[in-house]
């Protein structure tokens, strides 16, 4: 297996919160990118420090919405300066996000086919940044889940969780829970138009 290098005695790891005793929803987008400034910065993000929760509701991503309003996408509208601030970039179907327009046209208008996006991943996690997996839930795709890309082989991936979705995955470390095995074949079966790769890289 090839993987990105994290120590997971160490990392971040966290389980979505719960409010009135139920795990908040559409929070996945905010999640990937914590695990991303986890792995980036993890003297600044993690327990103790900053959290997803933090990056939300302190207004850093962008506004925060109740979960029924996620598809207006302003929870992101503060994501690409922030990121940028940090000296990261965000990339998503190989358009580079450099404004809240950049990120909107992208998740709604961008296309990649699923061979290519397998491959792009897998060149993201060789150079040792952060890929997210964003395959469809449900409504033919208009539902999706992003995933944070920990590793892959020939025929899994293996990502990073916070919740528990609808997708035929497995946790495989009892210690760490929120580690996952994806195959190939349910990625592919869950490929739609709408299938996208998130990248967040360094920037140039």
């Amino acid at each position: 297996m090839k993987n990105l290098p994290i120590n997971l005695e160490t990392f971040a790891f966290y389980e979505r919160e719960k409010f009135h005793g139920k795990t908040v929803k559409n929070r996945c987008g905010r999640d990937f990118l914590f695990y991303a400034l986890a792995f980036y910065f993890p003297e600044k993000f993690g327990q103790n420090k900053l959290t997803a929760y933090d990056l939300e509701h302190r207004g850093y991503l962008g506004i925060s919405v109740p979960s029924y309003l996620a598809w207006i996408l302003i929870q992101f509208s503060r994501a690409p300066e922030y990121l940028k601030k940090l000296g990261l970039q965000l990339i998503i179907n190989d358009y580079k996000i450099n404004s809240f327009f950049d990120f909107a046209r992208a998740v709604l208008f961008s296309r990649i086919a699923y061979d290519k996006a397998m491959r792009n991943i897998e060149k993201i996690v060789d150079g040792n940044e952060v890929a997210g997996l964003d395959i469809a839930v449900s409504y033919g795709g208009l539902l999706n889940h992003v995933l944070f890309v920990y590793g892959y082989d020939a025929g899994n991936f293996y990502v990073f969780e916070t919740t528990k979705a609808p997708i035929q995955y497995e946790s495989i470390n009892k210690e760490y829970k929120e580690v996952m095995r994806i195959s190939r074949d349910e990625i592919k079966k869950r490929w739609t138009r709408f299938g996208r790769v998130w990248e967040v890289v360094k920037a140039d």
